[in-house]
């Protein structure tokens, strides 16, 4: 009886020991995972090797960066990246693959081979991997092309173009202030912005575009129209872009928009008050507001007393337009340790939807930092009579003239001050506030006369106007509106 347990408990051993090794046998091997071409131009085919062994079927996994697409080479149906596909063959067989790559640059592709076992699972312990390398595409945009090479202000042109391996594109357009690009010549909404990508969805990889380029001066202006490929998720390769250049021609004599008044309720502003602006325009189908962009400042329409909205700067702040005449209350915000100018710019538009520079008019109202108070006896600013011009160029980008009218020097009542170190805009320390000291005595130069410690865009402006009094430099001159040495020499002379 005791020998047949022996031998019933060798036998149990063999049989755990047998089954023990059927499992591990079952478990599916990668003997070899390759491909050629391993590095490729964009648009070959590469061919993928695999040998494995107790496999029942196997999963693709392609790593693709952006700008990469692929296809199966037999049904040429689109192979998604960055998830497991199963993969039809043998245990030991091979798949073509076309990979294209619109990036710009040359793009690697991570793939891996996970082996299934009998039981059609995928065995990610025994995974294989390899890279493969593709290039750029040098040419995704064949061609481009516009119907005529010059086009009457207001009339449609055909923009075409054809393109491969993308999935579609954007186009952008290189425009003077002058002119505005719109889908539908009467619709003043349709306008395309210029400088940037147009549209916010892709457009086909080969198409056309009907747009009515719009010219408000009286000269042919160039447009460059750029056709940018998509190398996914709306982002665009301008390296491998493609242009075409049209003109378009000038728009006929009209009577110029102009502005008659405009006027602040106010001539300083404290932070978080309301104050009202007052306009009036001639020959003009509406008007616009910009501001210039500053660190610290904010500006806001008061739509009631609760209620306020931010407006945009450097760029016409509502939309709509405002009338042609009428007043608006605003407020301003500013959030830096010193006072700061704000210029404010009323643009008279005309009948195309475009800005006249020339005709334009500006107010600068200083603005005390969130904290500080205005004078009470701050009067009403007068109102602001336009300068005739001979040739009014109207342009949706505004720089306005500044003039400054030049009063008797006036001698310094402060101890004298000896400035010896270099000074320019960023600058805080006591020389700042000895320099603005002494320009608060010169109206003409610093009207504003704040003494901040801080070398600011209005110190800077002061500066200039000192040198241009005392004929150290000139604007446009280099060290226009710093304290180098010549200017020190003036500064310690002169007081």
């Amino acid at each position: 009886m005791r020998i047949i347990q022996i031998n019933i408990s060798v036998g149990l051993v063999f049989i755990s020991m047998l089954f023990a090794g059927t499992a591990f046998a079952d478990n599916p091997v990668v003997n070899s995972f390759t491909a050629s071409p391993a590095s490729m131009p964009t648009g070959y085919t590469t061919t993928i090797f695999w040998n494995t062994a107790s496999s029942t079927g196997r999963d693709l996994y392609f790593q693709c960066p952006q700008g990469v697409t692929i296809k199966n080479y037999s049904s040429g149906t689109n192979v998604p990246c960055n998830t497991r596909q199963s993969i039809s063959g043998a245990a030991v067989d091979s798949a073509g693959f076309i990979l294209t790559n619109v990036s710009g640059v040359t793009r690697n592709i991570s793939v891996t081979l996970y082996p299934k076992d009998t039981a059609g699972n995928a065995y990610n312990q025994g995974a294989a991997f390899l890279t493969l390398s593709v290039e750029t595409s040098q040419q995704p945009i064949i061609d481009v092309s516009a119907s005529t090479s010059t086009v009457a202000s207001g009339s449609p042109i055909t923009l075409t173009w054809k393109g491969v391996d993308a999935p579609g594109v954007n186009v952008q357009f290189e425009c003077a202030d002058s002119v505005s690009i719109r889908t539908s010549v009467s619709d003043t909404n349709s306008v395309l912005p210029c400088g940037r990508p147009a549209f916010s969805q892709d457009l086909s990889i080969s198409s056309s575009l009907i747009v009515y380029p719009i010219n408000s001066s009286r000269s042919p202006v160039s447009v460059t129209v750029r056709i940018l490929p998509d190398i996914g998720g709306n982002v665009y390769d301008a390296t491998h872009s493609k242009t075409t250049t049209f003109n378009v021609a000038g728009a006929a004599d009209t009577l110029s928009p102009s502005v008659s008044a405009f006027t602040s309720g106010v001539a300083r502003v404290a932070s978080n008050d309301s104050f009202d602006l007052v306009w009036k325009t001639l020959n003009s189908a509406g008007a616009n507001i910009k501001f210039a962009c500053q660190e610290g400042m904010s500006v806001f329409s008061v739509v009631s007393s609760t209620t306020k909205t931010k407006l945009p700067c450097d760029v016409p702040a509502f939309t709509p337009p405002l009338a042609s005449y009428g007043t608006t209350t605003l407020s301003a915000v500013n959030t830096s340790s010193y006072g700061a100018n704000l210029v404010i710019i009323l643009l008279p538009k005309d009948a195309t939807g475009s800005y006249f520079q020339t005709a334009s008019q500006s107010l600068t109202l200083p603005v005390s930092p969130v904290g500080n108070t205005v004078p009470a006896t701050t009067q009403s600013q007068a109102p602001v009579t336009p300068t005739p011009s001979t040739v009014s160029v109207p342009q949706n980008s505004i720089t306005p003239k500044v003039t400054t009218s030049v009063t008797p020097v006036v001698k310094s009542t402060l101890p004298k001050y000896s400035f010896a170190r270099p000074l320019k805009r960023g600058s805080k320390n006591a020389d700042v506030t000895a320099l603005q000291k002494f320009l608060a005595q010169h109206k003409d130069v610093y009207p504003d006369g704040w003494v901040t410690g801080y070398f600011g865009p209005a110190t800077e402006k002061a500066v200039g106007l000192f040198q241009e009094k005392f004929g150290v430099a000139k604007k446009g001159d280099e060290g226009y509106g710093t304290v180098g040495p010549k200017t020190r020499a003036t500064l310690n002379s002169v007081q």
